[in-house]
């Protein structure tokens, strides 16, 4: 169970990986029209993928502080990327 607090920690790295990626990169068109989707996807489905994780870990701090941490990114981030997402997607 251990295991599932660390890759729910994974989960979250990988959520903030993503947005920095977005944010460094949102100028170029070439990222903008190839890679910036599947990257905002990772951005909302990371978080998401953490809080499982994190709900199902062993019991603790660590578990609690897992939840937290994705949650926060969840509501701050990665619903803006869901806009942003659905804006390319439906927008134009």
């Amino acid at each position: 169970m251990r295991e599932l607090n660390i890759l729910s920690y994974l989960c979250f790295s990988i959520a903030i990986t993503a947005a920095i990626i977005t944010s460094a990169f949102i100028t170029s068109d070439f990222f903008y029209s190839h890679y910036l989707k599947l990257i905002l996807v990772v951005e909302i489905i990371s978080p998401i993928i953490g809080i499982i994780l994190g709900s199902f870990g062993k019991p603790g701090k660590p578990k609690q502080i897992a939840i937290i941490l994705n949650s926060i990114f969840f509501i701050l981030f990665s619903l803006l990327a869901l806009l942003n997402l659905c804006i390319m997607i439906f927008g134009k």
